[in-house]
């Protein structure tokens, strides 16, 4: 897990070349100015998404995690509280693997690190790590984001 602002990630020479690819492609793409819907980087490789919804408590929020994807949560507007965790903490599945979305849900999360994201930040999740992202400890609230994808096979090019 990583947790940064946009603009430093996206030239961090520490980071893998593919996310800063990634971040600096959602730069270069205004993401403030776009309408909801899905972005193309490199195709099924590599997108985002831009959404607007509203937050939920916390405890209302399933755990999930992704095996295929890493997952870049951006906040654009708003507040979002990411409860985040280890795997390898007993937690019971709820339910099949989704392959083909990518995603897995829990019962419980376990020993959980609460990740406050305002405007700018971003939490990068690598695929096996647990997540309750789009949360609140306050009232729901509007909340505009976006959430890249990168297939976890591009890591090492």
């Amino acid at each position: 897990m990583i947790i940064d602002k946009l603009e430093n990630a996206a030239q961090n020479p520490v980071y893998p070349t593919v996310i800063r690819h990634a971040l600096q492609a959602i730069i270069a793409n205004r993401p403030q100015q776009l309408a909801n819907g899905k972005y193309p980087i490199e195709g099924e490789l590599i997108y985002f998404s831009v959404f607007d919804g509203k937050t939920k408590p916390l405890e209302e929020q399933r755990p999930e995690l992704h095996a295929r994807y890493i997952d870049v949560h951006i906040v654009l507007e708003g507040e979002e509280i990411i409860g985040a965790a280890p795997v390898e903490q007993q937690q019971q599945q709820d339910g099949v693997f989704d392959e083909q979305n990518d995603i897995g849900f829990y019962k419980n999360m376990g020993c959980e690190t609460l990740i406050k994201l305002q405007p700018g930040d971003l939490t990068i999740l690598f695929p096996g790590e647990l997540h309750r992202p789009m949360a609140t400890l306050n009232e729901p609230a509007a909340l505009r984001k976006i959430v890249a994808k990168i297939d976890v096979s591009l890591i090492n090019r």
